[in-house]
């Protein structure tokens, strides 16, 4: 589950009701991308219902509680243990909203597992700390929720990609993406201008191309 779809779960449990409009300008995305948020915890089995006309909107089965059978045990601490090794991968320090509210789900567990993991595990994945926090992730990470394709600029060459994924190497952060003829793998710190495009693509026409990469 992407953080923003936990973080909407627990918008919706706190107004009751609401709709795709306001939560599009609580999380500050597009509509279609709430909708497909929507869509994705109601497949997760989360009694999510959306109700059409003055009175409708986006809400919570009344019976549902959020709690900590919500997650496994171990689903839990995979979780703990990812945040943790995220804050090495980045210069930002503190903890992650997400994993603060985990502690107050389930306190013991989520400190004893972090208490473990700061004391047996040492962490060197990467040359460098790595953020998504930047003003060219931002605007790649639209054009992955918008499905929009990116006018990017590299060592003084331009092109017009759709982005697919990022991949995380030992030398840093990297987009994959493909202008429907190529593909490439570009370092982020090489993108040098990004800005979206109005044209959209479909990230389903590639999935069996970048499922084999």
């Amino acid at each position: 589950m992407k953080s923003r779809q936990l973080e909407i779960l627990l918008y919706l449990i706190e107004v009751k009701k609401t709709t795709y409009t306001k939560l599009a300008q609580q999380f500050e995305v597009s509509r279609k991308t709430i909708m497909r948020d929507i869509d994705k915890l109601s497949s997760m089995g989360i009694p999510v219902y959306t109700q059409q006309g003055y009175a409708g909107g986006i809400f919570l089965a009344p019976e549902y509680r959020f709690d900590k059978s919500f997650f496994t045990t171990a689903e839990i601490e995979d979780m703990i243990l990812a945040f943790h090794i995220a804050a090495h991968l980045k210069q930002k320090t503190g903890k992650n909203s997400v994993l603060k509210k985990l502690e107050l789900l389930v306190p013991e567990l989520a400190f004893l597992k972090e208490l473990d993991f700061s004391e047996y595990l040492k962490i060197e994945l990467i040359e460098k700390p790595v953020t998504a926090c930047t003003p060219v992730c931002e605007t790649i990470n639209t054009g992955l929720d918008e499905e929009v394709f990116l006018r990017l600029t590299i060592a003084q060459t331009h092109y017009v990609v759709a982005p697919l994924y990022y991949i995380l190497r030992t030398d840093g952060l990297y987009l994959y993406c493909t202008d429907s003829k190529c593909y490439f793998t570009f370092p982020i710190d090489g993108i040098t201008a990004c800005s979206t495009t109005n044209q959209a693509f479909n990230r389903k026409d590639y999935q069996t191309a970048f499922s084999v990469k």
